[in-house]
C-alpha cells in the first residue's frame, strides 16, 4: 500500500509540475500590447470596454484570434486601439486595403473612416469561448499566480524536504543498529 501511495504522489507531482509550467508560460507569453499570445494565436478576455467594440461577445468570454495576412475588403478584422493609456481589442469590417512588400494599411468604417496599420491587426479568424475569459483573468492576476502557481510548487518543495529528512533519519537509525552487531562480531573474533 505504501508503494502505491508513493507512486500516486509521484504521478501527482509530475502533473503539478506540468501544470505549473503551463500556467507560467501563459503568464510569460505576453505580446507588446499586453495580451497573451502563443505563436499566431492571441487570447483576449472580454471586459465591459472590449464588449462594446466586438459583436457577438459578452463580458467574461474568451476571444481567440488567429493572425492572418490574407485580409481582404469586407473581412471583419480584430485590431488594437489605445484606450486610457492601454490597448484594447476591437473589430470592424475592412472597407479598403492598401499594401506594399512590407506592410498593409486597412481602412475600416468605425464611427467614421479609420486606418489601421498591419502591425496593430490581430487577424480575422476567431473563436469565442463563453465564460472562459474569467479563468484567464484569474490566472493572470497576482492572487491567481500565488494560489495557482506558487502554492502547488511550494507544497511539492516542502514534501521533498520532508522526504529528505526522513531518509537521513532512517539512515542514521540503520547505522546505529548496525554498529552494535559489528562490535559483537569483532568481540567474538578476539
Amino acid at each position: 500500500m505504501k508503494k502505491f501511495l508513493h507512486f500516486m504522489w509521484s504521478v501527482l507531482e509530475f502533473i503539478i509540475i506540468v501544470y505549473v509550467i503551463l500556467m507560467t508560460s501563459i503568464l510569460l507569453s505576453k505580446n507588446k500590447y499586453g495580451y497573451t499570445q502563443f505563436g499566431n494565436y492571441t487570447l483576449c478576455k472580454i471586459d465591459l470596454i472590449t464588449e462594446r467594440g466586438i459583436d457577438g461577445v459578452e463580458v467574461g468570454d474568451l476571444l481567440i484570434v488567429k493572425n492572418s495576412n490574407k485580409i481582404q475588403k469586407g473581412d471583419v478584422i480584430y485590431y488594437y486601439v489605445v484606450y486610457n493609456e492601454s490597448y484594447i481589442v476591437q473589430s470592424a469590417p475592412v472597407t479598403n486595403v492598401e499594401s506594399d512588400k512590407y506592410s498593409s494599411v486597412y481602412t475600416i468604417e468605425n464611427d467614421g473612416a479609420l486606418t489601421i496599420a498591419s502591425s496593430r491587426v490581430l487577424g480575422k479568424d476567431k473563436a469565442i469561448y463563453h465564460h472562459l475569459g474569467g479563468i484567464l483573468n484569474v490566472i493572470e492576476s497576482k492572487l491567481g499566480f500565488l494560489f495557482l502557481v506558487l502554492l502547488p510548487i511550494l507544497v511539492i518543495f516542502i514534501y521533498q524536504i520532508y522526504e529528505l529528512f526522513m531518509i537521513f533519519k532512517f539512515e542514521q537509525v540503520d547505522e546505529s543498529e548496525e554498529k552494535p552487531e559489528e562490535q559483537k562480531e569483532t568481540e567474538k573474533s578476539e
